[in-house]
């Protein structure tokens, strides 16, 4: 998974995505798919992304309705695919770097996923995935409008890349709000991935159109966008104060105490803990590593949790999270704050 490692700018850059949506010539557009049709093509997928290969599947006509909610809270796949009554399936490598969805608004979307902000990476991946798809089946691709997608927004290259940051400073600051006003004009999506429940300071930046450019020039746009952000965000952890770096080392040190003795965690007590938190291991105010920290938190969400749990997300999943962060964390060994 990508939380394993810390990647290039991992200080604020969780992680880079390059998604390439496809059509298949041999069958219409998913919604007009017979469920027969849609069955047919996860077959012969199979054969495509085959397990002695190393792939895994889901079939999401199967999976219980925590599994598929869990697969849109790690942004696998949409919840407009996770609710389809027509047959669907998720066919993932041997490290979860890539995840090939069958059957959602597209027939084929391929996403991969790497941490920091390397982009080009990313593509790597995704292209050596596409390579498998061309190989048994002719794409629809037309001269005039690129690659045949369903969202207009993804003719041409069908491409969407994307990162995620931890922008905590900009975001209080207020700055964000009027730099996402300025990239919207160069073609650039900034938006919470928060959805407005909780403040993490996590947001998501992306490319709005593919449309009359390459992917290496998409890629490379939202590469220096969040290059941009990044060197802004690190201007204002550097400003802080001394007595502001103290306090929030001891916080964290608190917030720490918290995870490894509490009982009971709540989702929305780890997701409050988890921008600070963060934030102090990137700028080294304590002794946690980063990637313990996201993994603590992107292992812990609601339903991802529920779903290793096989439980359905009640009060009683709190005690699981709390275990569970306690188990991440206490390979810190946090010593207090510098």
């Amino acid at each position: 998974m990508w939380y394993k490692t810390e990647g290039r700018d991992g200080d604020v850059v969780l992680n880079a995505r390059a998604a390439l949506s496809r059509n298949l010539e041999d069958y219409p557009f998913t919604d007009k798919m017979t469920a027969d049709q849609a069955k047919d093509l996860i077959e012969k997928m199979k054969t495509v992304y085959r397990a002695e290969d190393g792939w895994s599947m889901t079939d999401l006509a199967e999976a219980g309705a925590e599994q598929k909610l869990a697969l849109t809270e790690q942004r696998i796949v949409s919840r407009e695919t996770a609710e389809k009554n027509s047959p669907a399936a998720v066919f993932q490598n041997e490290d979860f770097s890539v995840a090939v969805t069958v059957g959602g608004a597209d027939h084929v979307r391929i996403e991969a996923v790497v941490p920091g902000n390397d982009l080009p990476a990313a593509l790597e991946k995704a292209f050596a995935a596409e390579e498998l798809l061309d190989e048994a089946f002719s794409v629809a691709y037309a001269d005039q409008i690129g690659y045949v997608t369903r969202d207009p927004d993804l003719l041409g290259t069908g491409l969407k890349v994307s990162a995620t940051l931890h922008l905590p400073l900009c975001g209080e600051s207020g700055w964000l709000t009027r730099a996402a006003f300025r990239m919207a004009k160069e073609g650039i999506s900034i938006r919470s991935l928060d959805g407005g429940r909780v403040n993490t300071g996590l947001y998501v930046i992306s490319n709005r159109e593919t449309m009359g450019m390459t992917e290496e020039e998409l890629a490379k746009t939202v590469t220096e966008a969040a290059e941009r952000l990044t060197a802004r965000e690190r201007e204002y952890r550097e400003g802080l104060s001394e007595d502001e770096r103290a306090e929030i080392g001891e916080e964290v040190c608190r917030s720490y105490g918290t995870l490894m003795y509490a009982g009971r965690i709540g989702a929305g007590e780890l997701c409050s803990m988890y921008a600070r938190m963060r934030m102090a291991a990137a700028m080294n105010l304590a002794d946690i590593p980063v990637p313990l920290v996201d993994e603590a938190m992107f292992t812990c969400l609601p339903h991802t949790l529920a779903a290793v749990e096989g439980t359905g997300v009640t009060p009683e999943l709190d005690k699981a999270r709390a275990a569970r962060a306690r188990d991440i964390l206490s390979a810190a060994g946090l010593h207090g704050s510098r």
